[in-house]
């Protein structure tokens, strides 16, 4: 599944932050212009979903919200659950029957208000039929279920296939995208492009490797075939942040994850410097237009596949090297 990097976990945590436990939202302009320097971040993240805007009101979408190191993430991801439970259980006894929201949070026991605030993220989900069209405006909303809710198990199972098809939305998009920039840049034929395109051999080990990094590599070497190079740096970027976040967790700024990725013992001072240059070239890429040639491009490759293999294929192919090497005999004394 598409994973938020820590830039990315930032803005939206900014967002939810000021988002009212109401309908209200955050006015989008005045959200855009105190952070007019990630702008174009905030662009991207409402085109692939992260960011809902209803009128000119900015939320923070479900799917962004169990990525979430928050408080309120928290909160209201805890509150779903309760309720997701009971409605289940509502299902399962009544069938066609709505459910007042006030009945709802007192059988979850949790608060009228806390309820109506996760419901309002909860109807992004595929598993109810029937709802007030606002949960704080209508003086007694209500929710009906649908047959649908008995399909997930808990409501994290709905965020997952939420995630599951934003992911799927965000790789055919980015795909599309970056055949389009090839072909209005390269006028070729489809055999010109491909003979054009800069080759790279998937390692033996490809298909061992986690969801979230294969995934990325999968575009980068689709973007390589076109001949695009921006793009695999920044994509390059991205792997190496999804390394760091799972060794050392979403600690901010990369030159603190790569500084505690050295003093926890998982790389050397050599490699620190050398994964530090590769993210230098991805962030130029991603925000200062830098396109690196083919040879620089080679050398990013070489990096963030060294660090794949080191951090998820050597480690379980030397247990399988211990397990089958004889044991020493032991020694007998004369």
């Amino acid at each position: 599944m598409h994973e938020l990097n820590s830039e990315e976990k930032l803005i939206l945590g900014l967002l939810l932050n000021e988002t009212p436990p109401s309908d209200a939202g955050v006015d989008s302009l005045a959200f855009r212009a105190k952070n007019f320097e990630q702008v174009q971040l905030i662009d991207r993240l409402e085109s692939e979903g992260y960011i809902r805007k209803d009128q000119d009101r900015y939320f923070v979408s479900l799917t962004a919200l169990n990525q979430l190191d928050n408080e309120v993430a928290g909160r209201i991801l805890q509150n779903a659950e309760r309720l997701f439970g009971e409605l289940r259980h509502h299902y399962k006894a009544t069938q066609r029957d709505a459910i007042q929201v006030d009945a709802l949070a007192e059988r979850a026991g949790i608060d009228s208000l806390a309820a109506r605030e996760a419901l309002s993220y909860m109807v992004e989900g595929t598993w109810w039929g029937g709802r007030s069209t606002s949960f704080f405006s209508h003086p007694d909303p209500h929710i009906q279920p649908s047959e649908t809710i008995l399909r997930f198990v808990t409501f994290a199972d709905v965020i997952k296939q939420l995630r599951s098809w934003q992911a799927a939305r965000i790789r055919d998009r980015r795909l599309a995208l970056a055949k389009a920039l090839f072909q209005f840049s390269n006028p070729l034929t489809e055999s010109e492009r491909q003979s054009s395109g800069f080759q790279r051999q998937r390692p033996d080990w490809f298909d061992q490797l986690p969801e979230s990094p294969r995934d990325l590599l999968v575009e980068i070497y689709t973007a390589l075939t076109h001949d695009l190079r921006a793009l695999p740096a920044m994509g390059v970027r991205a792997v190496i942040d999804v390394v760091c976040t799972k060794l050392v967790g979403d600690h901010g700024s990369f030159e603190r994850k790569l500084k505690l990725l050295r003093e926890e013992g998982h790389i050397s001072e050599v490699e620190r410097s050398i994964l530090a240059a590769a993210v230098d070239a991805g962030s130029a890429s991603a925000h200062r237009g830098y396109v690196p040639s083919r040879g620089d491009l080679t050398t990013l490759l070489d990096i963030v596949e060294h660090v794949l293999q080191a951090q998820y294929i050597l480690p379980n192919a030397v247990e399988r090297m211990k397990s089958n090497t004889p044991s020493r005999p032991a020694r007998q004394d004369n």
